[in-house]
């Protein structure tokens, strides 16, 4: 898959009704010619249009499991899987039957990344004392540019901050996501153990957002994910369940299957949901909040300095964390449900299979590659001059338009319809209501 996101729009599905355009919170839709166009630098892969869409034509791209697998003959097949796929069926299949079940699919091996979770979330609580101690010695204004220490846990929240927020870039956690440390768990665990070169190694991810999918093909804070290949949890859905229907329940294992699975602890599991990170960070001036729309006001806030005495913030795009993630199958209520009994289950789990747990202190910690660069997507012109002339443009403009933001001429409001012909990339006749005003005139 060579593109640079996920989401991607079925064309001869698309009739051009605005839906995606007017629910895209970085006005990243516009329909022209009767079909919606995605501007690509104002993406985020939030897959708020895939959500609202009425006709289905926005879909997430990811790649298909069979081909992949097919094309990794020769190498140690690995699975990384997202801790919000054992909360899709609602049997009595635990955490370990699922990943039995993944391997059987054709992999070599089954990591959970929660392994990921518990060693971000350890790592991001040591960061968070640390610069708790050198506040200390700094000024309120100083204090005001590192907390709240914001998550970067989401994909959707770091490329929104990235392009809309970037005086908050300072306020990130700089930590590799919990996939990629998971991803370079399992790296260093089979290269040790198998006594293999890491190109012999090919990962596939189980994802539940679009998002995750684009930081693999469109890495923002290192040169290139550890990751091989994305499918997405709807996808391996029918496939899994279908096994798990078959599998046998009992607490055992094989040698092969003890050999080849691996687990995280509860506190990386619960991460899934939200508010689980912010409980592993074990304080109590937190705070989570999931949707895009709430992410978005609550980021606002922070921008203007009206959020204080708070240390760390959990933001999701999903409602409910990655278990609401738009490739997941399971109503996001009932899989939270699911999602906590898998961690009460952790400690039968940990008596019956205590070989299989990976600890937060085996996972080293990973801060970024590379620095967060800045995405101007919102900006009208580089040029500081230019850009005030173009927004004085706007704003005679958008004086003769009808502000009703109606959605006929294809851009979300009559504010974006301004920037479009200020920049080239629509004409003040698209606006309908004007057009038949001046007839009538």
């Amino acid at each position: 898959m060579k593109k640079l996101h996920s989401v991607s729009l079925i064309g001869d599905l698309c009739v051009g009704c605005t839906t995606c355009s007017k629910g895209c919170p970085t006005q990243a839709i516009r329909v022209r010619g009767g079909k919606a166009t995605i501007y690509d630098i104002r993406c985020i892969d939030c897959a708020q249009c895939i959500r609202i869409c009425p006709y289905h034509a926005k879909i997430a791209v990811t790649d298909t499991l069979e081909e992949r697998l097919a094309a990794a003959s020769g190498k140690v097949k690995v699975a990384i899987v997202s801790p919000a796929i054992f909360s899709q069926f609602e049997n009595s299949a635990t955490r370990i039957d699922v990943m039995k079940c993944v391997r059987q699919m054709g992999f070599d091996y089954v990591f959970d990344e929660s392994i990921g979770y518990s060693g971000y979330v350890s790592a991001a609580r040591q960061m968070l004392l640390e610069k708790q101690s050198a506040a200390e010695k700094m000024s309120e204004d100083e204090k005001s540019e590192i907390f709240p220490m914001i998550s970067t846990t989401c994909p959707v929240v770091v490329r929104l901050i990235q392009m809309k927020y970037r005086a908050l870039i300072s306020h990130l956690v700089t930590l590799d996501s919990p996939m990629e440390l998971t991803a370079q768990y399992a790296i260093d665990y089979l290269c040790q153990k198998l006594q293999i070169k890491k190109s012999l190694i090919y990962i596939c991810y189980i994802s539940p957002c679009p998002a995750r999918v684009t930081s693999v093909i469109n890495p923002l804070w290192k040169k290139k994910s550890l990751i091989s290949t994305c499918v997405g949890t709807h996808d391996v859905y029918p496939q899994l369940r279908s096994l798990l229907n078959k599998i046998d329940h009992h607490d055992s294992l094989t040698h092969e299957e003890e050999r080849a699975i691996r687990i995280s602890e509860p506190e990386g599991l619960q991460c899934a949901a939200i508010g689980g990170e912010s409980t592993g960070m074990m304080i109590d001036n937190y705070l989570s909040v999931d949707g895009i729309e709430n992410v978005i006001d609550i980021l606002e806030e922070i921008d203007r300095e009206n959020i204080k005495k708070i240390a760390y913030v959990e933001a999701t795009c999903c409602f409910g964390g990655c278990i609401g993630g738009p490739l997941t199958v399971m109503n996001r209520f009932a899989a939270q449900a699911k999602l906590r009994e898998h961690v009460h289950d952790f400690y039968m789990e940990k008596q019956l299979f205590p070989q299989l747990i990976v600890h937060e202190e085996d996972i080293i910690p990973q801060v970024w590659e590379l620095p967060l660069p800045e995405n101007h997507a919102m900006r009208l012109s580089e040029n500081i001059g230019e850009a005030m002339t173009k927004y004085e443009q706007i704003d005679e403009i958008l004086s003769t338009l009808p502000q009703l933001d109606c959605g006929a001429c294809g851009a979300p409001s009559c504010a974006a319809m301004a920037e479009d012909i200020v920049q080239g990339r629509a004409s003040i006749d698209n606006c309908i209501i004007r057009q038949k005003r001046m007839k009538k005139e």
